[in-house]
């Protein structure tokens, strides 16, 4: 089984803007746009950054999708929008 990897992004120091689109990338692209195995994924293997930053963000975007069943398909085509502009 082939396996595609992507170089790190480190969240961390980038503007909210860039570091909120990030996040989306990875919630898409790693986690198959499953935020519950995003989250599991940062409290078993995240780095203290990585639950400082990213978990509020995990977790708030699950609360949202929970709200709001379409709000994950909006931000797939957002992602899909900017990524035929570029």
């Amino acid at each position: 089984m082939a396996v595609e990897t992507y170089d790190w992004v480190e969240t961390a120091n980038l503007s909210v803007l860039v570091a909120n689109f990030a996040r989306i990338h990875m919630l898409f692209s790693l986690f198959d746009g499953d935020p519950d195995k995003w989250i599991d994924f940062l409290e078993s293997h995240g780095t203290a950054d990585e639950r400082r930053n990213d978990l509020p963000f995990a977790e708030e975007l699950k609360r949202r999708i929970t709200k709001d069943a379409r709000h994950l398909d909006r931000l797939r085509q957002a992602v899909r929008d900017f990524s035929m502009l570029v």
